[in-house]
């Protein structure tokens, strides 16, 4: 009986030295039983950390930013020509205006392709359907840039709608003879040149649209001489724009 009493005293005596562990265990914080060297490897890299910054006034003014020996240049945007409002038909689009067009410019010595960045052409020169096709399709996106294809004179040009849109002309000089080029069916409000306007081979003349006889967003392209005929383009384009 004195054993029995003897063995419930040193048990309860162990039960309470594990509880007050149990309890110190879990009261102390986590950080307190860190070694010293944990803790200064800890402020190591904070100190290093500290050294990676961010100048956000040099990426908003598009200059080179360093980032952990990285150099990240953001690129300078290009601005968009202003369109040049057309309110009504300026100039005609037949063959004797081409050769005075012709006559008033400069040698043509640089060309480019109407969409320089590619294009899909749905409806080629010649015979279909509707009835003979003047000129070529060339599909792009709403809003695409319309380029020259070389260096002329502005013609023609319309704003308000018809058949072919918003449109223009231009008159080139080409090894001394009249080529005109024709541009169909602009954006609504974006024609970048007028009648009498000087342009460059290149230059953006106009923003892709679906105005006038148009079904989907495209550039109705023609090219003609001074006796006003329509011919395929594209062998022209390809001769000289490459």
């Amino acid at each position: 009986m004195g054993a029995m009493k003897y063995q419930r005293t040193i048990l309860g005596g162990v039960a309470m030295t594990f509880v007050v562990g149990v309890a110190i265990a879990t009261s102390v914080p986590a950080a307190s039983l860190a070694t010293a060297g944990s803790f200064e490897a800890v402020q190591a890299d904070a100190v290093a950390g500290s050294a990676q910054s961010f100048d956000s006034a040099a990426e908003a003014a598009g200059a080179a930013v360093s980032r952990d020996g990285y150099v990240i240049h953001t690129p300078t945007p290009t601005p968009t020509p202003t369109p040049k409002p057309v309110a009504t038909s300026q100039g005609g689009y037949g063959g004797g205006q081409c050769q005075a067009g012709a006559d008033a410019a400069a040698e043509s010595t640089a060309f480019s392709w109407v969409y320089p960045g590619g294009y899909r052409q749905s409806d080629g020169f010649g015979p279909r359907a509707e009835g003979f096709h003047k000129g070529v399709d060339m599909l792009n996106g709403e809003g695409v840039p319309v380029q020259a294809i070389a260096d002329g004179i502005v013609i023609a040009a319309s704003g308000d709608g018809g058949t072919g849109g918003v449109c223009i002309s231009l008159a080139h000089k080409v090894g001394g003879v009249p080529v005109c080029s024709m541009y169909m069916h602009f954006l609504d409000g974006s024609l970048m040149a007028g009648v009498g306007d000087t342009v460059a081979a290149g230059q953006v003349i106009g923003l892709t649209g679906r105005t006038g006889n148009a079904t989907t967003e495209h550039t109705h392209f023609e090219l003609y001489g001074a006796d006003g005929v329509r011919y395929d383009p594209i062998p022209f384009l390809v001769e000289h724009a490459g």
